[in-house]
């Protein structure tokens, strides 16, 4: 049975992007139920997207809000995770365009006991600036000077063929935090992200890690749930090596829960 889904955004101070990964997100074939919003302290530019948006969305939305005090991906993602009000969870970020398929490709191999990773197309600065423009509609497969051109292609059957050989051994590999999916209370047995990752890097492959400890298959879901990356500037990866420390940690111990997570947010 196709489960109901949240669809978690997360964003900070990018609100044209935004505005148009949602419009992405209405033309979904399959909708989802919810959108939550998992915004890290942007400012005022973003709310109005959301209200512009809201107010023109048949599905619900939800502005789930920090202060902004830093790089705090883990922790937002945490606070929307627990706003969710239905059993399946599809995270993305707000600088993605959506495939119009992308909703339905992540329910229909979504399986109790797996979680899924799936990747994402890059778009130039060029053609970035083009598709910022609704009457451009969006971008596909034969969009001119498209990165990573291969994860544009959307076929079901190889999909299912690539996921059967390709099994990597480590559950880390193949893992983008804006093209993932889970049961909700998958990530609830392990305590969600952990919050002890500031700044940018390495918090999406901390869960998937977790989620494998315990015993939550990765499924990599490539030739299918197609997604665009807008061009944006890099962030600060001065906490990487940090991070890499965290994540590593999981690894060696065969981390499940960790101590500081959604459980930080229950009296919210």
């Amino acid at each position: 049975m196709i489960p109901i889904c949240s669809l978690i955004i997360s964003t900070y101070n990018t609100p044209d992007r935004l505005r148009r990964c949602l419009q992405s997100v209405a033309e979904q074939r399959v909708l989802p139920a919810e959108i939550i919003i998992a915004d890290d302290g942007s400012g005022e530019d973003t709310r109005a997207v959301v209200i512009e948006m809201s107010n023109m969305s048949i599905v619900p939305i939800v502005h789930v809000w920090q202060p902004d005090d830093g790089f705090r991906l883990a922790q937002i993602r945490n606070k929307a995770i627990l706003q969710a009000s239905n059993e399946y969870i599809i995270n993305i970020d707000g600088d993605v365009l959506l495939d119009k398929y992308f909703v339905h490709d992540h329910l229909y191999f979504a399986r109790r006991e797996r979680f899924l990773t799936g990747d994402r197309a890059f778009l130039t600065a060029r053609s970035t600036q083009k598709y910022m423009d609704e009457r451009n509609g969006f971008p596909s497969f034969y969009t001119a000077s498209l990165k990573k051109r291969a994860h544009a292609i959307r076929c079901r059957r190889i999909s299912e063929i690539y996921a059967a050989i390709h099994r990597p051994l480590e559950p880390w590999r193949y893992v983008v935090g804006c093209n993932m999916s889970f049961w909700r209370d998958d990530l609830l047995d392990i305590n969600g992200y952990n919050e002890a990752f500031e700044g940018w890097g390495g918090e999406d492959f901390d869960i998937a890690v977790r989620l494998a400890n315990a015993g939550i298959r990765q499924y990599f879901l490539h030739f299918y749930a197609v997604a665009y990356h807008l061009d944006h500037p890099e962030s600060d990866r001065s906490s990487s090596a940090a991070n890499d420390t965290l994540f590593r940690q999981s690894v060696e111990h065969r981390i499940t829960r960790i101590e500081h997570g959604i459980n930080n947010h229950f009296d919210e």
